[in-house]
């Protein structure tokens, strides 16, 4: 009986043994990057510098880049030395497809976009509500001839976004605006601007000392004092089809407290014009109490 029960107590602790052992060393996670940015992904992988793969590059305009670094580092940081490999995708709307009949394993996303899908999981929020801000881009002088220091009158100007980006339309609507054009495309958008059908469109600010984003030789810029902020957490997005599923998520979220703490998400924030220092004092046209109340105790705090 007593060999009986010794053998009963092995398989137990073995069983558990099993549920808690480390995930592979040389697990491969795949990340869908969009065709634009996969060649910036690529050449920093092969980079026999560390810079772009811990942010501490400046002048980023990659966004792609930066999910990359953040998912390697918050894996890394969470105990799991997998490797992350891209896959190109033609959008975020394919990406999350990919992921969900398992093509790819993990990408970052809004917090829509993950609950009640059954087919995903999410992490702890990567990014908070209201920590990525964004500009009213519009063509070079848009304000030359203004007023120093005036803020142009929102309700005469016209925007132009894409409505599949859903954050991005949210925040458009709650804006008095003169008119809101949907677009196919990005490029689409800053042709629309550049033939004078629209004045602004919103972008990620770039960490260029003008701030300036381009496509197809359009350059677009800030419009200066105003910004909007997208209130809504993002989170990684994790495949329930991907091998120990919710392993991954626990080390995610190690990974991610991790680097809130030591500051590496902020940098990466920062080094791709996520996270602005010029743009700090400028008024977030569509801010709430609680982001008024943030801003001010970050305001007042330095």
């Amino acid at each position: 009986m007593q060999s009986v029960m010794t053998i009963a107590a092995s398989f137990m602790l073995l069983a558990t043994s099993a549920s808690t052992a480390p995930l592979k060393q040389d697990q491969i996670i795949r990340l869908p990057v969009r065709q634009a940015d996969i060649e910036g992904v690529e050449a920093c992988i092969r980079s026999p510098s560390d810079d772009c793969r811990k942010c501490r590059e400046s002048n980023q305009s990659n966004l792609s880049l930066m999910n990359y670094t953040l998912l390697h580092e918050a894996l890394h940081a969470g105990g799991i030395k997998a490797e992350v490999e891209p896959v190109i995708s033609p959008n975020s709307e394919r990406s999350r497809k990919m992921i969900a009949s398992g093509m790819a394993d993990i990408k970052t996303d809004w917090a829509f976009n993950i609950s009640g899908n059954a087919d995903f999981l999410k992490t702890d929020p990567l990014l908070r509500a209201g920590e990525i801000e964004k500009g009213l881009y519009a063509p070079r002088g848009f304000m030359e001839g203004k007023a120093d220091n005036a803020l142009p009158d929102i309700h005469t100007l016209r925007a132009v976004g894409i409505r599949n980006w859903r954050l991005d339309w949210q925040v458009l609507e709650s804006l008095p605006l003169a008119s809101l054009t949907n677009a196919a495309t990005v490029k689409q958008m800053f042709s629309i601007i550049n033939a004078g059908r629209a004045d602004f469109t919103l972008l990620e600010f770039s960490s260029r000392p003008d701030m300036g984003r381009e496509v197809d030789g359009i350059w677009l810029y800030p419009i200066p004092g105003i910004k909007v902020s997208l209130p809504e957490t993002q989170h990684f997005m994790v495949s329930r089809k991907l091998k120990d599923a919710d392993k991954v998520i626990e080390a995610l979220n190690r990974g991610i407290k991790t680097l809130r703490d030591n500051g590496f998400i902020r940098l990466c924030l920062m080094n791709n014009g996520v996270i602005h220092p010029e743009v700090e004092d400028w008024h977030t046209l569509n801010a709430t109490a609680e982001t008024a109340d943030r801003d001010h105790s970050t305001v007042s705090s330095q």
